[in-house]
């Protein structure tokens, strides 16, 4: 592999954010200040094999990838197949529907719901467990900011998440690698006592925070459901779970970003149903925005991923791994100068 010309081809914030230009449409601006492009050169970055420093990872909750991507113009092979319908249980088949807000009511997504949407790799069972609701999609119209954040970066049409259930089982797969047998969407924090991601990163001497973004609206409850570390008897008093959205902004402007970030936001700006998808789009603008504004943009990568389909609809069955999953498609974004422009990852 030539390693000059791959990072010479490294993507400056100038070509991202013009290649995101599309999203001022939709009411998500860009702040002037981050026009200016990367300094950094090609044999700079070929005299340091890894160049990414830090790793940031965002979960927004409850989208599967046809709820979200199925009708993205370039989904290609991984978008919804034509004439794609599910049985209605009477005989007939319904059609997936593009609903008038970005606003849904909240399909039921515990573990016998999904189950019985996935019947056993059928994936037929969506609106018969969840009505129509299930079959609901959204596309540029409502997400002109990730279809853009696609475009100019990689998508991946390939994720599944963790485990064929809700978002708590998924949770702790997310910082552990395995729901230790969990399977309800209820936990009391502290409950669980296995090794984490943290247990490594701090065997290794990598620094690591949680940053909790919003606007303290939401419930200290709902923050601690979202960050899967709260779980753990071990770290749900650490104090690195309790950095805000304004020490994310510090660190960013101070170059004090940590190795490790996690991205926890708040129930209201999480993308989960009812609250409007656009609030967590917004969000999670602001968030890469100031990322790509900063001294860190050039040495990081930022995951952009969901904890669960949440009950909506998807058409690729999950590869099952063991008896708890793995679960349905979810979107999933890699947002990085070093990531593929306009690539759909399989």
């Amino acid at each position: 592999m030539d390693l000059r010309n791959w990072f010479s081809k490294r993507q400056s914030r100038r070509r991202a954010l013009r290649n995101l230009g599309m999203m001022a449409g939709a009411g998500l601006t860009i702040d002037a200040g981050v026009l200016a492009a990367s300094k950094v050169t090609a044999t700079a970055l070929t005299s340091n094999p890894n160049p990414i420093q830090h790793i940031l990872i965002a979960c927004q909750e409850n989208h599967s990838f046809d709820n979200y991507f199925g009708y993205y113009p370039n989904a290609g092979k991984f978008g919804v197949p034509a004439n794609y319908s599910q049985p209605d249980g009477n005989g007939g088949t319904v059609t997936p529907q593009h609903p008038f807000f970005p606003i849904t009511s909240d399909p039921t997504h515990d573990w016998p719901s999904i189950h019985h949407e996935w019947d056993k790799g059928k994936m037929d069972g969506f609106y018969t467990t969840d009505g129509s609701t299930a079959l609901d999609y959204y596309d540029g119209s409502d997400l002109q900011y990730y279809y853009g954040v696609a475009g100019a970066f990689t998508l991946c049409g390939n994720y599944f998440c963790s485990v064929l259930g809700p978002t708590v089982p998924n949770r702790l797969s997310l910082v552990a690698a395995t729901c230790g047998g969990y399977t309800l969407d209820s936990i009391s924090s502290g409950a669980v006592n296995y090794p984490t991601i943290a247990d490594l990163l701090d065997a290794h001497k990598i620094t690591w925070k949680c940053y909790n973004l919003g606007l303290g609206l939401g419930s200290t409850a709902a923050l601690e459901h979202f960050n899967g570390l709260t779980c753990f008897a071990k770290w749900q008093n650490d104090p690195r779970l309790k950095f805000s959205e304004d020490d994310y902004h510090n660190d960013l402007n101070n170059g004090t970003l940590p190795q490790v970030s996690f991205l926890i936001t708040e129930d209201e700006i999480s993308e989960h149903p009812p609250f409007d998808i656009q609030w967590g789009q917004q969000k999670m603008s602001d968030v890469i925005g100031k990322l790509m504004a900063s001294s860190s943009w050039k040495s990081s990568a930022l995951f952009l991923t969901y904890d669960e389909g949440g009950g909506f609809f998807d058409h690729f069955a999950p590869p099952q791994v063991d008896a708890y999953g793995l679960g349905f498609r979810v979107p999933t974004l890699v947002i990085s100068p070093y990531a593929k422009r306009g690539y759909l990852s399989g």
